[in-house]
């Protein structure tokens, strides 16, 4: 019996991508196409109708990834109403997703061995563009609050938000977006602390 509606090529791009990056952080490079066909509940030989071949699905997960499409669409959906320190705790959450989602696929990459090619490592440079303009579009509602420009406020957000999820980094709090949010609008000083140097 025939799929009442049929996916489009797009559609079973889409499934496969979407079923072969769990896959991925579990099993890493050495991933079979069996074990992605049976999850995206698939015949193998439509991977390849699909990609061409393993690791151009493989290419196109991390390509996928790294897309700002989805942290653009979270930072363009925070509410107009929102102050400052909300508005600046929200972009550090969406950072924090991405990071510790490229992490982890990068991570289970980087643990294995793949025997021809080399690993796929598309440039962030397009995802920074995005991200940084769509930052900059929230960030100017805020323009006479803020004693930089955007280009800054953006840098330390961005900075704050990775720094604060390295696995070097211990402390209890750092990872908090809230906490992260005060850290950077105040500072690590009280109002009332004076600069005493002569």
């Amino acid at each position: 019996m025939s799929r009442a509606n049929p996916m489009s090529p797009d559609e079973r791009r889409r499934a496969l991508i979407e079923a072969t990056r769990p896959l991925l952080l579990e099993h890493g490079l050495n991933i079979t196409t069996r074990q992605i066909a049976e999850c995206a509940d698939v015949a193998e030989g439509t991977i390849f109708r699909a990609f061409g071949t393993k690791q151009n699905l493989i290419e196109a997960v991390v390509e996928d990834c790294l897309a700002p499409g989805p942290v653009v669409t979270a930072i363009d959906a925070i509410p107009e109403d929102l102050g400052l320190e909300d508005t600046v705790a929200w972009i550090v959450k969406v950072l924090h997703a991405r990071i510790r989602q490229v992490r982890s696929l990068m991570a289970a990459i980087s643990h294995t061995s793949q025997p021809h090619g080399k690993r796929p490592r598309p440039p962030h440079r397009d995802y920074h563009l995005a991200v940084d303009e769509a930052m900059t579009r929230v960030l100017s509602r805020f323009d006479d609050q803020l004693t930089v420009g955007t280009p800054t406020a953006c840098w330390a957000i961005s900075a704050m938000a990775f720094a604060a999820v390295m696995p070097f980094n211990d402390h209890p709090d750092a990872a908090e977006p809230r906490q992260l949010a005060r850290l950077v609008l105040h500072g690590i000083a009280t109002e009332s602390t004076e600069d005493t140097t002569c």
